[in-house]
C-alpha cells in the first residue's frame, strides 16, 4: 500500500486564518463518499485524474490508482479509506479522501517527465525494497566488505532503530522522526549509544540519497546538536596496582569468571589484541619455535595480517589454555556446539560484567572501578609508553599501520606481517615479564624471570 504524510506538503506555506480554513475545510467529495459507504453497495466513484475510490458491499473502500503509456493500461492500490487519518494511520496504508488526491497528483506529475506512474509505484523506488530495512541490509551488504564482522552493527540497528522505522518507506520519513529515535535512545542515559545510532541513520540516508531514492534528510544532523553532544572518551589504562588487583579478583570469584576467560585477560593484556583477533585465532595460528601468533588480514580489524610475538615468559599461560582448549582448534572453543567454533565474542563481556556487578557487593572493596576488555589493550598500549619503547614500535605492536603520508615506513613495511619484528619482540618480552610478575602471586606458577637466550 501507498501512503503520505500530507502534512509535509504544508511546509514554507505562511499559516495564515485564511490558508488554514482553506485546507482544513471538507473536500467537495466528500459527501458522495460517505453516502455511498453508508449505501453498502459496490460501487466506483472517480475522485481525480487516474484515481477511483472503490466501494465495497461491507461498508470499507479503497483508493485505485490508474495509468496508462504506450497503449498499456495498468493499475495499483493506493490505500484503505478511512475519513480522517493519523500519521501512524497513514504509515500503515490508511488514506483519507484529501491526501489520497495529493498523491495522485503527486504521480501524475512524475508522468509529466516521462515516468509510467504505476511502473513507479511498483518500482524499487516504492517497493518493500525501498523501506528502511531494505535500505539496512544494502548497507550491510556494503559494509561486510570491508570488516570482518558486522554483527555489532546488526544488533545495534535491531534494538534501536528497527522497532520504529524499519517497516517505513524511507523516503516517507522525516527529521522529526530521526531525531525521536535518537531520544530514545538518550532517554535512557546512553549518549555514546545516541551517537552511534544517528550515524547509522546518516548513512542510511546517504545510500538511499546516492541511489536516488529519498532526500538527505539527515545532511545537517549532528551528534553535538542532535544526540546530546558528542560524548567523551571513557576509555581507561590500568595502573600495575589495578592491574594486579584484577588478577586477584578474577582468581577469587572464579565461579563468576572462569580460569579459561582469566588466561584470555592476561593475554589480552600481554598482547595488545583485540578481544574478537584472540577469539578467532587457532593453534594452527601459533608458531612455537618461532613463538608466533598470526593474525590473518581475513579477522584483522585493520585488514593487515600480523605475526605476533609471543613472550616465552607467557609458556605457562599458553600451557594451561592448551589443556583447557583440549582438543579444538581454537585457544578458546565454545562451551557449546557453535557454528564459529570458538567462545562468542559476547560472553567475556558478559562475565566481566558479572565479576564487576560481585565485586560491587563486596563490602569493603570500593577501590576496585569497572573497565572494559578493550582496556586492557589500552593498558598494554601505556605499558609500552611507560617503559619507553618508542611510539613508532609501540603502534606496530597494536598493529596500528601510519597513513602513506607518514614516511616512516615504506610501502612494503604497512603490508609485512614480520615488520620491525626484532624491536617489537622485545617490548613484547617487556611487557609479559611485567604482567607475569603482577599475576604470579596468585597464579602459583613458577615463571622465570629472565629472557632464555
Amino acid at each position: 500500500m501507498f501512503s503520505y504524510i500530507h502534512q509535509s506538503n504544508l511546509k514554507g506555506k505562511n499559516m495564515n486564518v485564511a490558508n488554514f480554513i482553506e485546507l482544513n475545510k471538507e473536500h467537495d467529495l466528500q459527501e458522495t463518499v460517505n453516502s455511498a459507504i453508508e449505501l453498502g453497495k459496490k460501487k466506483r466513484i472517480n475522485l481525480d485524474k487516474g484515481l477511483t475510490l472503490l466501494v465495497k458491499k461491507d461498508k470499507n473502500a479503497e483508493f485505485i490508482f490508474r495509468a496508462q503509456k504506450n497503449g498499456k493500461r495498468s493499475q495499483i492500490k493506493l490505500g484503505i479509506y478511512k475519513q480522517t487519518c493519523n500519521k501512524e494511520e497513514r504509515n500503515s496504508g490508511f488514506l483519507d479522501l484529501k491526501t489520497a488526491i495529493f498523491v495522485a497528483e503527486k504521480l501524475q506529475n512524475k508522468a509529466e517527465l516521462g515516468l509510467h506512474p504505476v511502473a513507479e509505484l511498483r518500482s524499487q523506488k516504492y517497493s518493500v525494497g525501498t523501506t528502511v530495512d531494505a535500505i539496512f541490509i544494502k548497507v550491510l551488504e556494503n559494509k561486510k566488505h570491508t570488516v570482518e564482522s558486522t554483527d555489532a552493527t546488526e544488533l545495534h540497528y535491531k534494538n534501536e532503530i528497527q522497532p520504529f522505522i524499519g517497516k517505513l518507506p524511507i523516503e516517507q520519513i522525516i527529521m522529526d522522526d530521526i531525531q525521536c529515535v535518537v531520544n530514545r535512545v538518550l532517554d535512557t542515559g546512553r549518549k555514546a549509544v545516541a551517537e552511534k545510532t544517528l550515524g547509522l541513520c546518516k548513512k542510511l540516508f546517504e545510500y538511499g540519497e546516492e541511489n536516488n531514492i529519498c532526500f538527505n534528510i539527515t545532511r545537517a544532523m549532528t551528534a553535538k546538536k542532535n544526540a546530546g553532544g558528542v560524548s567523551e572518551f571513557k576509555g581507561i589504562a590500568l595502573a600495575d596496582h589495578d592491574l594486579k588487583r584484577v588478577f586477584i579478583k578474577m582468581r577469587e570469584l572464579r565461579d563468576t569468571f572462569s580460569e579459561s576467560l582469566y588466561y584470555f585477560s592476561i593475554l589480552l593484556v600481554s598482547l595488545g589484541l583485540r578481544k574478537s583477533e584472540l577469539l578467532k585465532a587457532k593453534w594452527n595460528s601459533y608458531d612455537p619455535e618461532e613463538r608466533l601468533l598470526h593474525i590473518e588480514r581475513s579477522f584483522s580489524k585493520t585488514k593487515i595480517a600480523i605475526a605476533v610475538p609471543v613472550s616465552r615468559f607467557l609458556q605457562p599461560i599458553l600451557d594451561k589454555v592448551r589443556g583447557l582448549s583440549i582438543d579444538s582448534e581454537y585457544l578458546f572453543p565454545s562451551a557449546k556446539k557453535s557454528k564459529n567454533g570458538h567462545l562468542c565474542t559476547n560472553t567475556p563481556n558478559s562475565a566481566l560484567n558479572r565479576l564487576h556487578k560481585a565485586r560491587a557487593n563486596l563490602e569493603n572493596d570500593k577501590k576496585f572501578f569497572a573497565f572494559t576488555l578493550h582496556d586492557l589493550r589500552r593498558t598494554f598500549r601505556t605499558m609500552l609508553s611507560r617503559t619507553g619503547v618508542s611510539n613508532q614500535i609501540a603502534e606496530l605492536c597494536i598493529n596500528h599501520r601510519q597513513s602513506s603520508s607518514d614516511h616512516s615506513l615504506n610501502t612494503a613495511d604497512r603490508y609485512d606481517r614480520y615488520v620491525r619484528l626484532k624491536e617489537r619482540r622485545e617490548a613484547h618480552d617487556l611487557i609479559a615479564k611485567k604482567i607475569m610478575i603482577l599475576a604470579k602471586e596468585e597464579m602459583h606458577i613458577n615463571v622465570q624471570l629472565k629472557l632464555v637466550a
